[in-house]
């Protein structure tokens, strides 16, 4: 019964955190209108009023959610050590990185940067290892994370085009929600189908 519990709260929390990391850009910008990611990275919603608390809390509950999400992820589909050990590695550092970057405001320049550069890095890999893994199981079936992985590289080229790096980050964080989003409703609908429930709370068991 407290399995069921746990579960059902860490389903519940990553719905909010994905619900949370779509509606709660789109509110800094709305309350932030002359805001332009052409010239000023995301990170600046979490230095200025009336965003900065907003923004930062945003970080921190994804950093919780994206690695709760993954975490579940990879004891659901890889068995075998020798896949899930290092995808492990780069999702526990990832998930700091990300931590670290929103609870140290750009201000702070450098402290605020490598966290921010160890996060696009390492969770760009984590995607792209965690599809090439589960290619090696099912050919088909690690296709989407390949996919998502690769994007998340090549978006690093809108970095050429424009002075700041903002156009670049709402690709990349689009590209992480799209990706949680996949799994989380892929894994609940395969274990909701093992369920001996009825309706909708079957995928919630």
């Amino acid at each position: 019964m407290k399995y069921l519990k746990a579960k059902l709260f860490r389903r519940v929390y990553i719905i909010f955190c994905i619900i949370l990391g779509i509606l709660a850009p789109v509110y800094c910008w709305y309350l932030r209108p002359g805001f332009n990611p052409m010239e000023k990275p995301l990170s600046d919603f979490g230095i200025q009023e009336p965003t900065w608390l907003l923004w930062n809390s945003t970080l921190v509950f994804l950093a919780i959610g994206i690695f709760l999400n993954a975490y579940t992820a990879l004891r659901f589909y890889f068995k075998k050590r020798r896949f899930r050990y290092p995808l492990k590695v780069l999702l526990f550092v990832s998930s700091f990185s990300l931590f670290f970057t929103a609870t140290i405001p750009m201000d702070y320049e450098l402290l605020h940067r490598i966290p921010a550069f160890l996060f696009f890095f390492t969770y760009n890999l984590f995607v792209f290892s965690f599809g090439l893994f589960r290619s090696f199981q099912q050919i088909r079936a690690g296709i989407l994370s390949i996919f998502i992985g690769l994007a998340m590289t090549f978006s690093l080229l809108l970095l050429l085009p424009f002075k700041s790096y903002g156009v670049f980050e709402i690709v990349y964080f689009a590209l992480i929600l799209l990706w949680n989003i996949h799994f989380l409703f892929t894994r609940m609908k395969e274990e909701g189908m093992k369920s001996n429930k009825e309706g909708f709370l079957k995928f919630f068991q």
